[in-house]
């Protein structure tokens, strides 16, 4: 039963990795887009994440 199902998901992947590739390359897009966004963020001295608390 167990091997019945693995064969299942198995063929799922293939039958439908041209759309798990699209949302993969959409999911990076993003990540990136919002990387670079908030790379050139004006107001990074005043984000507390980007500050440096010196001692």
């Amino acid at each position: 039963m167990g091997s019945l199902d693995m064969n299942t998901v198995i063929h799922w992947f293939i039958a439908n990795a041209s759309v798990l590739a699209v949302l993969a390359t959409v999911g990076v897009a993003v990540l990136l887009v919002c990387c670079l966004g908030c790379s050139n963020c004006p107001s990074r001295d005043k984000d507390d994440i980007f500050s440096r608390h010196e001692l």
